[in-house]
């Protein structure tokens, strides 16, 4: 019966060749969107690595710096330090420190490092001890900065626990300096204008832009003020909790007396995660109005052919029903050619999406993500397919077999 229904297929395809195409269509679309949502789905249980709640972020705009000269470079550190200083102490604060890269920022600083297993991307940013605490990362291992590591003549480092494996393997990264490899993978030792980094600590999987985004590879250094280094443009401010919106005000007004020729973005970190999820969320809703409206297209072709299709098949159908054909038995081959025709089209819509993950255009969602959004788009697919099919089906039950034997 089902390669009956193939080969009722296959001598209709000239006839079948547009709906085959709408249908593959619709589950290439399916699988785009139902991969996205289950990759979002699966960050979204992942663990944050900080704690985002009663966090204020302040943004500095302090003009041009890299131009500037050396007095005024060391003024503007000794501003920021005064800033981060008194901000701490105002009524309410719990901690306050400076940072580059904050979470929800949309900056971004990365390093590229050499591994044997291909270079990686890593996210850097620099940090004051009290922006740790403010973010109330969570050590897996080691410790967090301290006094006297910003004055070490090597440059502590803490990493996540993405990099360290990736770094390590199952090895204890902790006292470890950074291992250097060459273009052919192997070791080789740190060079005399090369940084000397070392592993003190240990954190979770730090996701920075929020709970939807993926977990990347990540390290954290402490502040080294002085002219030559980067100023941090941000202060990270935890408050006590209950805390009420006054302290906005009250921040405000302390830091523009402090530095009046400076700007100031005084917001919470809970209002930047609200505009981080939109702007991550926004494509998937895009990608899914598009994906309702071809499924709704399809739907509205696929029943006006199956209709069409019932109708020019009066005199087929009228005589299986004069040779003993029950009405269930017309409507389960319609219905049955009907998901061979899906069938098809999925197999062809499938060999086309497992390209991606084979070809690695999207390395950074896992297979298991891909297999998800595959069996969801069969799920739906089939489940509107049938959906589609009943009405037509029915129709077809409705032809006498009379009406077919005199069928003009």
């Amino acid at each position: 019966m089902i390669a009956h229904l193939f080969t009722v297929i296959w001598n209709r395809k000239r006839a079948n060749a547009l709906v085959l195409g709408e249908i593959a269509a619709s589950f290439l679309v399916l699988c785009v969107v139902c991969t996205t949502v289950a990759y979002f789905v699966h960050n979204r249980r992942q663990p944050l690595g900080f704690d985002w709640h009663d966090v204020w972020r302040v943004r500095i705009g302090f003009g041009e710096y890299h131009t500037s000269s050396e007095e005024v470079r060391s003024a503007t550190w000794e501003r920021l330090m005064r800033l981060q200083q008194e901000t701490r102490a105002l009524p309410g604060v719990e901690t306050a420190g400076l940072m580059i890269n904050t979470p929800y920022s949309g900056d971004t600083s990365s390093w590229t490092m050499k591994t044997p297993r291909g270079e990686l991307d890593v996210l850097i940013g620099a940090m004051a001890p009290e922006a740790a605490d403010a973010l109330r990362f969570r050590i897996v291992a080691g410790r967090m900065f301290g006094p006297g590591d910003e004055s070490t003549d090597w440059i502590p480092l803490v990493v996540n626990r993405k990099l360290a494996q990736a770094l390590f393997g199952d090895a204890d990264p902790l006292g470890q300096p950074l291992p250097h490899w060459d273009d052919a993978g192997r070791l080789r030792e740190r060079e005399a204008d090369e940084s000397d980094f070392r592993v003190i600590g240990v954190v979770a999987d730090y996701r920075r832009d929020g709970e939807v985004s993926a977990s990347p590879y990540a390290a954290f250094s402490q502040l080294r003020a002085g002219p030559n280094s980067w100023p941090p443009e941000c202060i990270l401010i935890r408050t006590h909790p209950g805390t009420t919106a006054e302290i906005e005000e009250r921040l405000a007004h302390r830091l523009h007396e402090l530095a009046p020729d400076w700007s100031f973005d005084v917001r919470t970190l809970a209002s930047r995660r609200q505009e981080a999820l939109r702007s991550r969320l926004m494509p998937l809703w895009i990608g899914g109005t598009a994906a309702a409206f071809l499924i709704v297209m399809v739907a509205m072709g696929l029943m006006g052919v199956l209709w069409l299709n019932v109708t020019r098949r009066t005199r087929e159908l009228g005589l299986r029903r004069a040779l003993g054909a029950t009405a269930g038995g017309v409507r389960l081959q319609v219905l049955g050619e009907l998901l061979a025709l899906t069938t098809v089209a999925v197999v062809l819509g499938a060999i086309v999406f497992m390209q991606a993950p084979l070809l690695g255009i999207a390395g950074w969602v896992p297979w298991q993500m891909y297999g998800a959004g595959v069996l969801a788009s069969l799920l739906i697919l089939y489940l509107l397919v049938v959906l589609c099919g009943l009405y037509p089906s029915w129709l077809a039950t409705r032809v006498h077999p009379a009406q077919a034997l005199h069928y003009e």
